[in-house]
């Protein structure tokens, strides 16, 4: 490693790194020697500890590139060469890691408008492929939608070469409105025999007629929780590889704004990744439905199985320092604790970041020292935490005492546990303690908000990232 690319780097950002490199090294499902040999030296040059390397496991690779591109310009085209150096390691690149790459590259090259957002995989059945790329909007553009319209097939036919499909959805909308009612309707009655009739007429209304805000806010917002998505320009959205963190499955999205000037941007972006690839790469078929064929597969399954899918009661967490509350504003709900408690809550969201907060006593006397600076810093960062919740610093509660902790976490976890008549999926929301004895909230990162202002996800403000960091 050259000495002027190495970076100085926050905790955050080397988890980050870590997570990254990890997806680089094994998107192709081979590990090289030559990869590990750069690894180790990564690991060398930006002090990686073991312990970052575990907290790693715990963050998805779109929450780590969201980390990095906040990072000054220098310091991102470095890392996009270290990324690129690893990549080509082992002489190929194929698909996986090219939707890897190409989303580093939007991510961290300024002169691109993209953000990386994920979300969890529903245990419905519900398969996210990577070959998708979705055209979205939370209300209608005009002149997008004129260009997509006029040029659609050459835009599709062009995706499709680089082994994608493109999913417009008044296109499909149409092609489902072409399909006989009552093959449609028998289609239904097969794949969800516990549906009825007039279930089945009414997704079927529903799926003819639908028009791309619609889907977005209705299927990818309410039922998938893509919660950026429900106020949003042009994009498109394009799904570039999956985060497996204590075995739940997170798939990561690129999300690219575009504008009106949408075919050169979509000819770029197929350029820019096709000749990433040295490898081969699969050109999709161009089929359809028909008057006696039902199509079940790639983008025309997924929206199908979005229509069957039962949408859960769920909420993103507000934390609310300007009002002093925690609130569930999809579920018109507050948690009613104190501002000790509702500081404590938070600190375990920040640390279940990092795999959760450690109370275990060490077991040797060489780890004495360290266990004390840990929990000083843990005791700092909760004063932080409990003072922007209202709370006198002076009179911070000592929670590295389990006598005042356990029975804050008692109430805390009673407070939840009240609202599971509303709330689906509750346990992701109690704090739990794992088998290795620390303190986690299974909560996504993607379902946290802070008010600075406006609902801001926590992990994009300055104030909360600062706090994590400690």
């Amino acid at each position: 490693m050259h000495e002027e690319r190495i970076i100085v780097m926050n905790k955050i950002e080397k988890i980050s790194l870590a997570r990254i490199i990890s997806d680089l090294i094994t998107a192709d499902s081979v590990i090289d020697a030559r990869e590990m040999e750069i690894f180790g030296l990564v690991k060398e040059a930006y002090r990686l500890s073991d312990d970052c390397l575990c907290d790693a496991r715990h963050v998805t690779f779109s929450e780590a590139v969201n980390t990095l591109r906040l990072m000054a310009k220098d310091e991102k085209e470095g890392l996009l060469d270290l990324f690129k150096k690893i990549t080509l390691a082992d002489g190929m690149c194929n698909k996986d890691e090219a939707l890897l790459m190409i989303a580093l590259c939007y991510s961290l090259e300024e002169e691109h408008d993209t953000e990386m957002i994920h979300v969890r995989v529903p245990q419905q059945g519900l398969q996210l492929e990577n070959s998708q790329i979705i055209y979205v909007e939370s209300e209608f553009a005009k002149e997008e939608n004129k260009v997509i319209s006029n040029n659609y097939h050459q835009i599709e036919n062009a995706m499709r070469l680089a082994g994608f499909d493109f999913a417009y959805i008044p296109y499909i909308a149409k092609t489902y409105r072409g399909t006989p009612s009552q093959l449609f309707n028998e289609v239904l009655r097969f794949l969800s025999p516990n549906i009825d009739g007039l279930e089945a007429e009414e997704i079927q209304r529903k799926i003819s007629s639908m028009t791309t805000s619609e889907f977005c806010k209705e299927q990818l917002c309410r039922k998938l929780h893509f919660k950026s998505l429900s106020d949003t320009m042009p994009s498109l959205l394009i799904k570039v590889g999956e985060t497996v963190s204590e075995e739940k499955i997170h798939a990561n999205f690129l999300k690219m704004d575009i504008g009106e000037d949408i075919l050169s941007e979509i000819k770029q972006f197929i350029y820019k990744f096709t000749s990433m690839m040295n490898s081969e790469y699969s050109i999709l078929r161009n089929i359809h439905n028909s008057t006696d064929k039902f199509l079940y597969c790639g983008v025309y399954k997924q929206i199908l199985d979005l229509f069957l899918m039962k949408e859960e009661a769920t909420s993103y967490i507000l934390l609310d320092t300007v009002r002093q509350k925690i609130t569930l504003p999809e579920i018109n709900e507050e948690l009613k604790i104190t501002k000790s408690e509702k500081a404590l809550y938070t600190l375990i969201l920040a640390e279940s970041i990092s795999g959760g907060m450690n109370m275990n006593q060490p077991v040797s006397v060489r780890q004495i020292k360290l266990h004390e600076e840990k929990q000083r810093k843990l005791m700092a960062k909760y004063e932080r935490i409990y003072d922007r919740f209202g709370g006198n610093k002076e009179n911070t509660p000592n929670i590295l005492d389990s006598s005042i902790r356990n029975p804050k976490i008692s109430k805390i976890n009673k407070c939840i546990t009240n609202l599971s008549g509303k709330l689906s999926r509750i346990d992701d929301f109690l704090i739990q303690r794992t088998q290795d004895g620390l303190y986690r909230i299974n909560l996504d990162s993607s379902m946290i908000y802070c008010n600075d202002d406006v609902a801001t996800p926590w992990m994009q403000s300055d104030i909360w990232r600062n706090i994590i960091s400690m």
